[in-house]
C-alpha cells in the first residue's frame, strides 16, 4: 500500500496477533524512575493473544520501576515499511518464583537469535531473572497502510477487555 493512501487504519485482532508474533520485533517498555523521569527499555517478548511475557534481568531499572508502579507503556513497531505499530497502556504482573521462565526464554532465543544463540543464552541462565506479563488495559494499533489516521483525528484507544482492537476508519 502506498504511504500516501487513505488505507491507514487500526489492525484487526488477527492482524495484530500476526504482527506481534512475526519476525524479531522488540517491545519497548516505558516506565517511570523514582525521581519521575521516564525511561524506555527494549525487551524480547512473547505474545499469547492477551498478554506479553517478558523475562528480564533482576537488577534492571525496568524491573525496579515496575515493582514500584506496575503501570507501563509498551510499543512494538516495525522499523521497515510498512510502518505498523501496536501501542499499549498496561500493567505488569510478576510471576511466581517457581514459574518456568527458561522454556519461554529458549523460545525467545530461537526467535531473536536463532539456534546459534542458544549456547550464549543458556550460559546466562544462572543469573537472576524476573519473569512478568504485561496485561494490556488499552490498545491502539496502526496497519501502516497509508496516512496515519492521527493526521485527521486523535489516537483511538480501545479497552483491551472490550475485545477487538480494530479501529474505525
Amino acid at each position: 500500500m502506498a504511504m500516501t493512501s487513505n488505507d491507514g487504519k487500526g489492525m484487526s485482532d488477527a492482524e495484530r496477533d500476526e504482527f506481534l508474533n512475526t519476525g524479531r520485533l522488540f517491545a519497548k517498555i516505558a516506565t517511570t524512575m523514582q525521581d519521575g523521569w521516564p525511561v524506555v527499555s527494549p525487551v524480547w517478548y512473547t505474545w499469547d493473544g492477551s498478554s506479553f511475557l517478558v523475562v528480564s534481568k533482576a537488577n534492571t531499572s525496568l524491573v525496579q520501576n515496575l515493582r514500584r508502579d506496575q503501570r507501563c507503556g509498551l510499543l512494538v513497531d516495525n522499523v521497515d515499511l510498512p510502518y505498523k505499530r501496536v501501542s499499549v497502556q498496561g500493567e505488569a504482573e510478576f510471576l511466581a518464583d517457581d514459574f518456568d521462565w527458561q522454556t519461554p526464554a529458549r523460545d525467545m532465543v530461537l526467535r531473536y537469535l536463532g539456534p546459534e544463540g542458544m549456547s550464549y543464552a543458556e550460559s546466562t541462565f544462572g543469573f537472576a531473572r524476573v519473569p512478568f506479563k504485561v496485561w494490556p488495559r488499552r490498545i491502539a494499533t496502526w496497519n501502516g497502510g497509508g496516512f496515519d489516521r492521527t493526521f485527521r483525528a486523535p489516537t483511538v484507544w480501545h479497552e483491551a477487555d472490550a475485545g477487538s482492537a480494530e479501529a474505525p476508519e
